[in-house]
């Protein structure tokens, strides 16, 4: 499983992320389905935005490069993205790059424009054939003024120009660097060998990035490069996408000191995959009351493993995950396993709830929450009730039953300074940590 990871030129923006989090959703719905992952994220440290930060003089390339790299790991970390098994760095395999394109130059698919090396787009019949070209509207100029022979074709390699610095490296084409295209078409084989499974990145990179890796790789193997490809559509804000270089991002650091990550986490699976999702403090809070819905179910039946019994597996667990199997449709996922809680929160509020239902009910959660990962189960576990509180609940619970209304409130107050809550049910009340 290939994914097309950041460049490490700025921190990684919430819609960046949704992009990332994606990433994640298919890994655990195929480990859940008993597939074994191995899972490959690039990261683009070669990039003329690199080189245009570098230029301004904020931070060398080494700093540059190294911070943001670490910038994205880490809130990769914090939003519960679970570890790829390789993040291959363009600068790490430059000698690979190289030997890349020459095999296609070789092979009459590439050519040299005064040290530029382009894809001969007219000289390999299926391009286009990815996302079904027509007509040439949508395609940039880039690098027209370089020599290259039509419209179509891209740089495989950008010979060395005076800006570029010391971000360089020696060709038998002269100095230069590789470009874009051709250090994920490199990376991917490199990593995953010829042909592999699945390939991902956000709906913007299918045409040109994807179409142009399709081009190189089959061109020069003859074979198909990926299987299945699975495009994530953009975070918007205020009806355009999330972008840098539009200038309308939000920090995922910002978003961090008013909102939890397993809030951030769930508003980006909240919407399926292949829907724009529309970015707003409402929705924010919204997936933080969610959370806390969860949480509360969380406190009234307790959590397990993952490892539980087939015997406790309810009919709603089966059906959400069919729905994440169904194009990873998360958003009715999410509704059966909230019809799930609201049917079990009634039993509980009747006091009918049965132990079969705790345990169906660990069982959904354990598996609801391999694939969402929106709370922490060992900090759930175990959750002492402090003995003043348990002491105070129970004169509440005497002063209730003897209708002495007045003083219960009092005693309610109490527990709720010491940052307890009381939910009072049908015939009993429930203590709850207060968030």
């Amino acid at each position: 499983m290939y994914c097309c990871g950041p460049t490490v030129y700025d921190a990684p923006h919430l819609g960046n992320f949704r992009t990332f989090v994606f990433y994640d959703l298919v890994k655990r719905v195929l480990i859940q389905n008993n597939f074994e992952v191995k899972q490959v994220v690039n990261i683009t440290d070669i990039d003329d935005k690199i080189i245009d930060k570098v230029n301004s003089g904020e931070m060398d390339y080494k700093e540059l490069t190294t911070k943001f790299n670490d910038v994205f790991l880490q809130h990769s970390k914090t939003l519960n993205i679970e570890k790829a098994d390789e993040y291959p760095k363009t600068s790490d395999h430059v000698p690979a790059m190289i030997d890349f394109i020459k095999q296609l130059i070789d092979k009459g698919y590439a050519y040299n424009a005064n040290g530029n090396i382009f894809f001969d787009t007219e000289g390999y019949s299926r391009y286009g054939k990815f996302i079904n070209i027509e007509n040439t509207e949508a395609l940039d100029d880039e690098d027209n003024a370089l020599g290259k022979k039509n419209q179509k074709d891209f740089t495989l390699w950008k010979a060395w120009k005076e800006e570029d610095g010391d971000i360089t490296w020696e060709s038998e084409w002269g100095n230069g660097r590789p470009a874009w295209h051709t250090e994920c078409a490199v990376l991917a084989t490199k990593s995953l060998g010829n042909a592999i499974d699945i390939h991902c990145g956000g709906i913007d990179l299918k045409f040109p990035h994807h179409e142009n890796e399709v081009a190189q790789v089959e061109a020069l193997l003859d074979a198909t490069f990926s299987n299945y490809w699975l495009h994530s559509e953009h975070l918007t804000l205020e009806e355009e996408k999330m972008s840098k270089s539009l200038g309308n991002t939000v920090n995922v650091s910002d978003l961090l000191g008013k909102y939890s990550p397993e809030t951030l986490r769930l508003f980006l699976l909240s919407s399926h995959y292949r829907s724009k999702i529309y970015f707003s403090d409402k929705k924010l809070d919204d997936s933080s009351k969610m959370l806390d819905k969860i949480n509360r179910f969380i406190e009234h039946v307790g959590i397990n493993t993952l490892e539980g019994s087939n015997a406790n597996i309810s009919d709603d667990y089966t059906r959400f995950l069919d729905a994440l199997n169904d194009d990873l449709n998360t958003p009715e996922a999410l509704g059966i396993f909230f019809d799930f809680i609201n049917k079990k929160n009634k039993k509980i509020h009747d006091n009918s709830l049965s132990e079969k239902d705790i345990k169906e009910s660990q069982e959904f959660i354990a598996g609801f929450n391999f694939i969402f990962c929106v709370f922490n189960q060992s900090s759930l576990k175990n959750q002492e009730i402090p003995s003043e509180v348990q002491k105070l609940a129970s004169l509440r619970e005497k002063m209730r039953n003897q209708q002495k209304w007045e003083e219960a409130d009092k005693l309610r107050g109490e527990i709720e300074k010491l940052g307890w809550l009381i939910e009072d049910l049908k015939d009993s009340q429930k203590l709850l940590k207060k968030k």
